[in-house]
């Protein structure tokens, strides 16, 4: 009786902003919220606590507020670019260090600065699990991002906005850096990396975060997502006597 917008439908048209996210073996008096209504979280997820086709995920703030005038990265000295963030241990990052065609950011500040390294690179690689936080500034300097992961991508940000199969590239890691190479070295030869290069600085306009809020930004997209979900889940109207 005391909140009859969330008895009318369980919860279902209501929202939560939870950053680590809220596990299903939490409080049992937060069932209904966690089953009905719609999660807004960072991405990546973890595992078992992301439900596709009702929760979804901020787009990671992007500090870069200007883009490339070239978008080709015809010069690019670099095949591609991994972060700093969150890689230190990864093996496969351990093994691209001994390979000249990748620029790997040993120091959270080096010399270059990150403008330098996403423009001298073709692609920017991530490993799903860690850090993805910079996939929208990858995508403003036309640098095309290759998310490493052996698992179906649900929870990438803007999903219902971006169509990522046609601007990013998605390889697993079980094929170490022969397999990252041999997909890479394919796209890169094909027209088809110019097309996703344009297509993802187009893209990135989605991942400002303005303090008024603009068309077509961050906020707006988020807004939007809610919108599609409206109708996600349904329940007859309570009745009260």
């Amino acid at each position: 009786m005391e909140f009859p917008y969330w008895n009318r439908t369980l919860g279902a048209d209501h929202f939560y902003v939870s950053c680590a996210c809220l596990g299903y073996e939490s409080d049992r008096n937060l069932v209904e919220l966690k089953k009905n209504s719609v999660q807004i979280s960072r991405c990546p997820v973890p595992e078992g606590r992301f439900v596709p086709h009702k929760d979804i995920t901020f787009p990671p703030l992007a500090n870069i507020t200007r883009a490339l005038q070239s978008q080709g990265n015809r010069t690019a000295k670099y095949l591609g670019f991994v972060r700093y963030n969150g890689v230190k241990e990864s093996n496969l990052v351990n093994e691209l260090r001994n390979d000249s065609d990748f620029l790997i950011e040993s120091e959270p500040s080096s010399g270059m600065t990150l403008v330098g390294r996403l423009g001298s690179s073709v692609f920017c690689l991530f490993e799903y699990g860690a850090d993805v936080s910079g996939i929208g500034e990858a995508l403003r300097f036309g640098c095309v991002p290759v998310v490493v992961v052996d698992r179906p991508m649900l929870d990438l940000p803007l999903m219902d906005v971006i169509r990522w199969q046609k601007i990013a590239i998605f390889v697993g890691s079980r094929g170490g850096v022969k397999e990252v190479k041999r997909v890479l070295d394919r796209t890169c030869k094909d027209d088809e990396c110019v097309g996703r290069r344009r297509l993802g600085v187009v893209a990135s306009q989605h991942f400002a975060w303005n303090n008024m809020p603009q068309p077509c930004d961050s906020f707006h997209m988020v807004m939007y997502q809610l919108w599609l979900r409206r109708h996600a889940i349904r329940y007859a109207r309570r009745e009260f006597v």
